[in-house]
């Protein structure tokens, strides 16, 4: 891909995406915000509903209770006498107002015991064997004169006309011995809600009345009634408890909202109090929040389209051509020239690499001429050294004369101080591991001599790490260490020499028997204090700071010291070319 079309998709990235999310996180927390509002209002409006609605079943029950306490009800079911309960429903003009008026009682029926039937209307309802035999008259007898509430759904039997009828049962009781002498059945008509679900102020909307089930028990538009409400969310509502949710009614997205209502029916089923609202309607202002996101998301692509056109080209342009120089001046051409630019930084910048250009050329040629001086400098200074051939040619005489005259530790000592001439005249920074062993073993060799084998020395190290390659001249100093400070002249010393290979770094391992280290030198060494302590040799520290300087912080020497157990040290070393050295 193209720097251009990386710089396109990472301004439309940083610029597109941020505005994406914003105006999602926006939509979606107006929206959460105005369903908890709405949801919360309607609950309000619902609760208020539902204290009407109890309200109106309670002047039904008042005129229920009017008519199983009157005396011509108490006199028909004990005599049996018609005419009494006639002239009663005729006269009684407050009864009748609030059948017709408040009520809205649509018809009633008394059963007396003894299977007599008083029914004001001349429609068909079920005789007193049947009555006994159903589950209205057991939840009737149950409830000892409580209201029972049959819904339209299941009033069947006592309902012949087409309009909806709610039904209420009660058992008679009589006044004097409140033992049942007789059974209420009212027909009211559902109309008795209408006025209280037509006065709520939330169109548009749809108010209804469920079971659990689902059964609609009543809605303002009469036809619903008997319907089942399809909606999946129904069966995991919690009875008792109140809430909303967003789901699809009749192909449109609403937001219902549901309150348990204080009005039950028959075997206490629960009602609920649902309000559907269309979410488009209620939604419009966070729609446009919706909108303007969209609207800003396409100004913002045509703007980076427009971005593209007339900056990102240039730009693209200028770095692409810097890189085509830089790569001519990676093979060596410091000839190169870059053209100027329209925009004023993109000049600065081009005017800027060819002034370095001609600076770097400068400078090219002034250090060729400070190396051929300094070549010439190094000639003379050679001239003037010790040729080490020569060297080490004398050290080979006093060698063979030494061996001529039956000197052998003089001549022992001549062939190691060779050994130990030539790594130590050797100009590079690193040697090979058994070079380096080399070189240490000479020195104990020459050290042997001196002391009077006042110590020995073993020395094991892998085959794999040998061939390794390490900072030279770093044993030297810590078995000179050892060897002046650790040995005590009653007990003859041991310096033990270790080495291996672990994945990419090497350790070796110094180890002597003697006096060890006092605690003050060996915390003084192991947290890098720059102070020499007085039983630290240069050697020790020197040795440290070498490894720490050449390979980097991650390695370096740990000392262990006891003074009755002796001194050992860790040197730790990348190998396989991993140094990080100068």
């Amino acid at each position: 891909m193209s720097f251009r079309r990386k710089m396109l998709f990472a301004f439309l990235g940083f610029v597109l995406a941020p505005l994406a999310i914003l105006g999602g996180l926006s939509y979606q927390i107006s929206s959460t915000t105005l369903k908890n509002n709405i949801s919360e209002q309607t609950v309000q409006t619902l609760k208020a509903v539902d204290r009407n609605l109890m309200k109106a079943v309670s002047e039904v029950n008042t005129f229920s209770d009017f008519v199983l306490s009157s005396g011509e009800i108490q006199s028909f079911l004990k005599t049996n006498d018609t005419d009494s309960v006639i002239e009663f429903y005729n006269n009684q003009q407050s009864i009748a107002g609030l059948m017709y008026g408040n009520a809205q009682v649509d018809d009633f029926m008394v059963y007396s015991k003894d299977g007599e039937l008083l029914h004001l209307k001349n429609s068909t309802v079920p005789p007193f064997g049947e009555f006994v035999l159903s589950p209205f008259y057991l939840e009737m007898i149950e409830q000892k004169g409580r209201p029972v509430w049959l819904t339209p759904s299941s009033n069947q039997e006592w309902s012949s006309n087409e309009e909806s009828l709610l039904t209420q049962g009660r058992v008679i009781k009589d006044i004097q011995t409140l033992e049942d002498i007789g059974y209420l059945v009212m027909n009211i008509k559902i109309r008795l809600f209408d006025e209280l679900f037509s006065n709520i102020d939330m169109n548009p909307s749809e108010e209804l009345i469920i079971n659990r089930r689902g059964d609609i028990l009543y809605s303002l538009n009469h036809e619903m009634i008997g319907e089942d409400l399809q909606m999946d969310e129904l069966s995991s509502l919690k009875l008792g408890s109140t809430g909303y949710f967003l789901t699809n009614w009749e192909d449109k997205k609403s937001l219902v909202t549901y309150i348990p209502s204080q009005f039950s029916t028959m075997q206490n089923d629960e009602l609920i109090l649902v309000s559907i609202q269309p979410w488009d309607v209620l939604a419009s202002e966070i729609i446009m929040i919706r909108n303007t996101t969209i609207i800003l998301f396409i100004v913002a692509i045509v703007m980076a389209l427009l971005f593209n056109m007339l900056y990102l080209r240039r730009v693209s342009q200028f770095i692409q051509e810097s890189l085509a120089s830089m790569k001519k001046v990676e093979e060596g051409a410091l000839h190169v020239r870059m053209r100027e630019f329209k925009l004023k930084e993109l000049k600065n910048i081009s005017s800027g690499f060819n002034n370095m250009l001609t600076r770097i050329r400068d400078l090219i040629q002034d250090v060729k001429l400070e190396q051929e001086y300094k070549r010439e400098a190094q000639f003379q200074v050679l001239q003037e050294q010790i040729n080490p051939h020569f060297l080490y040619n004398t050290l080979e005489s006093i060698n063979a004369l030494a061996a001529m005259n039956g000197q052998k530790e003089i001549s022992k000592m001549t062939i190691n101080l060779g050994k130990l001439l030539r790594i130590s005249i050797n100009g590079d920074y690193e040697v090979m591991v058994k070079d380096e062993i080399r070189h240490v073993v000479s020195y104990l060799e020459i050290q042997k001599i001196r002391y009077d084998h006042a110590f020995h020395f073993l020395v094991e190290v892998d085959e794999a790490l040998e061939k390794e390659y390490v900072l030279k001249l770093i044993l030297q100093p810590l078995v000179e260490n050892s060897i002046k400070h650790a040995f005590d002249s009653k007990e003859a010393g041991i310096i033990s020499i270790q080495g291996y290979c672990e994945g990419s770094k090497g350790f070796i391992f110094v180890q002597d028997n003697g006096t060890g280290l006092p605690q003050e030198a060996l915390e003084s060494l192991n947290d890098d204090k720059n102070e020499r302590h007085k039983n630290l040799g240069h050697g020790m520290i020197n040795v440290h700071k070498r490894l720490r300087l050449y390979y980097g912080m991650a390695y370096g020497m740990i000392v262990c010291s006891d003074q009755k157990e002796g001194t050992k040290i860790k040197i730790t070393f990348p190998i396989k070319g991993e140094n990080n050295g100068i």
